[in-house]
């Protein structure tokens, strides 16, 4: 027994956001079936690939799912979408407005033959205004949304997270899960609408609350970097992450680095720029090893900037327990666990990604359609 066994979840996405919040639900105990056109998601065939159409990717977040094809733009494959729809829980799509409409599979149309369906669409842009048919991936809408804007003097990178479309997975789990809660007490189901472009500005409440403040009140802004917050470069081209908020952590790094003269200025922001540019010398003088040396076991918010496969092969991860590796019929597969932990009902995994089209007949046997039946659905292209 886990969490969400007895929902059945319909997942109709193609792209991160609405497979890693499938992802999320599978691991928790929801029947996921996950609904794919009889060409495969684009992503099954992402590098690198572990078997042809398996990619990587695929494996990781297609998990805890079981796997069909169906075309709606045959008949066939509509009617077998809305007949799973007809008794699912949750509806989960990633296209850009308007166009399931096209083929009867609206919130307003699926409403009328299953009012108690949660139904979450994930878009770039919502539902209404300019852009809500424009394509995006994640690197342009935090773009549109000032989120890579990722320094005080407005450098942008490209960031290896997609952050606004693990942050809109996130929210659609959190609204999934509140509009069932709320099926409890009404007996209705509702739309859960997410969009990347509001996910991106909600991430940055803090720093868009802190900008309102200052023009309220006349204050320069003070951005996400100072010179006791930041990120140094060592002598062998590593970094270092100082986060020495604290007085007393700011003292014992001025301390360590020998600058005692500093440590009644740690707020003296006039001089930021000149004080950032002192501790950026000093880091300079050793290597990253040496510095992590001198702080030994101290504890004072100093911590060394990891490679991934560092950070993988960390102590810190192994104590995570956040890695598991499986024996599948397909080979050694790797995971990384769900970080939500429940002390009763853990989410763990238990199927790999489905192949492409792998229980498409067992899904439809449990819908009811017949041999005959589902035999004229492959023979159309429906299935």
């Amino acid at each position: 027994m886990k969490a969400l066994t007895g929902i059945k979840v319909i997942d109709f996405s193609k792209w991160l956001p609405g497979q890693y919040c499938g992802m999320v639900l599978g691991d928790f105990g929801a029947d996921v079936i996950k609904v794919e056109t009889p060409a495969g998601d684009d992503t099954r065939r992402f590098f690198p690939e572990a078997l042809p159409g398996m990619s990587y990717w695929h494996l990781a977040l297609n998990r805890n799912k079981r796997g069909i094809t169906a075309d709606i733009k045959t008949e066939g494959g509509r009617k077998l979408l809305l007949r799973l729809l007809s008794e699912a829980d949750v509806f989960l799509e990633g296209f850009r407005p308007g166009y399931l409409a096209r083929y009867g599979l609206d919130y307003a149309t699926v409403r009328e033959i299953n009012p108690q369906l949660v139904y979450c669409s994930i878009t770039g842009f919502g539902q209404t205004g300019s852009y809500r048919h424009k394509p995006a991936h994640d690197l342009n809408v935090i773009g549109l949304a000032g989120l890579n804007s990722l320094d005080d003097v407005g450098s942008a990178c490209v960031s290896e997270v997609q952050i606004a479309a693990l942050g809109s997975s996130m929210n659609a789990v959190s609204g999934i899960l509140l509009a069932l809660l709320a099926r409890e007490r009404t007996g209705e189901g509702q739309a859960v609408d997410i969009n990347l472009y509001n996910t991106s500005l909600s991430l940055q409440t803090t720093g868009i609350s802190s900008l309102w403040g200052c023009k309220a009140t006349g204050c320069q802004p003070f951005g996400r970097t100072a010179h006791y917050y930041n990120i140094y470069r060592t002598q062998d081209g590593r970094y270092l992450s100082v986060g020495t908020i604290e007085p007393k952590f700011w003292r014992r790094l001025c301390e360590i680095l020998g600058c005692e003269e500093l440590i009644e200025r740690q707020h003296d922001f006039e001089h930021g720029n000149e004080l950032q540019e002192r501790l950026a010398a000093v880091f300079q003088t050793k290597t990253q090893a040496e510095w992590l040396a001198l702080i030994g076991e101290e504890e004072f918010c100093v911590t060394p900037v990891c490679s991934l496969e560092e950070a993988l092969n960390s102590e810190l991860t192994q104590q995570s327990e956040m890695l598991a590796q499986k024996q599948e019929d397909i080979g050694t597969l790797q995971y990384v666990k769900p970080a939500i932990r429940l002390s009763d009902m853990p989410g763990s995994i238990e199927r790999r990604a489905p192949l492409l089209g792998e229980h498409t007949a067992e899904v439809l046997t449990e819908l009811g359609y017949t041999e005959p039946e589902i035999m004229k659905l492959k023979e159309t292209g429906a299935i």
